[in-house]
């Protein structure tokens, strides 16, 4: 059983995730911050009985493996609570308990494995392998991306605020110039 979600986390949040899982079954919470701030948040996993099984603080990306001890619901948390003002992109990854293998009859084989068989074995895991190789290709496009954009909204920014100052000082040097060639009108007195 796998899932994964990519979410949003506002400022000032904590989203937390349950996961009904079987004792003795090996999991791994695999996370990364895509977009937001400094790309960094908390993550805490606690067991059925709120005994913390892992806690990172600030942290951009990580993965986490445990075998769970008691059958129960296990909690992992993303928090984004230090953060006053910048809402995160967290993409998460929750494996519970091993693949099923490709082929149904290879765990009561006692010989060993046809060369058709091996080679769809291997075939399968290479294709495992590209596959979480496109989701981080793909993370961090996400998180370019988002840089990219980010500094060109800051470009553009400045760029309207210098033709804005331009402007009003091509204005002010027309100003000044044509005051210098106005003829003044002097008041007579009586």
């Amino acid at each position: 059983l796998a899932g994964e979600l990519t979410f949003e986390l506002a400022d000032n949040d904590r989203q937390c995730f349950y996961e009904d899982v079987d004792a003795g079954v090996k999991c791994t919470l695999e996370y990364q911050v895509v977009t937001g701030g400094h790309y960094d948040v908390d993550c805490l996993i606690s067991d059925p009985n709120e005994k913390v099984l892992y806690k990172e603080i600030k942290k951009q990306y990580d993965t986490y493996t445990w075998t769970s001890e008691k059958k129960g619901v296990y909690k992992f948390c993303f928090s984004n609570e230090f953060s006053t003002f910048t809402h995160k992109t967290v993409y998460f990854d929750f494996m519970v308990g091993e693949e099923p293998p490709l082929i149904p009859e290879m765990g009561d084989h006692d010989t060993a494995l046809t060369q058709m068989e091996s080679s769809c074995v291997t075939a399968h895991e290479n294709l495992k392998l590209v596959i979480d190789y496109q989701t981080h290709f793909r993370l961090r496009e996400a998180q370019g991306r988002a840089f990219a954009e980010g500094l060109n909204e800051r470009v553009n920014y400045w760029s309207i605020a210098q033709t804005v100052i331009l402007i009003l000082v091509g204005i002010g040097q027309v100003v000044v110039l044509r005051s210098f060639f106005t003829e003044k009108k002097t008041a007579q007195g009586i």
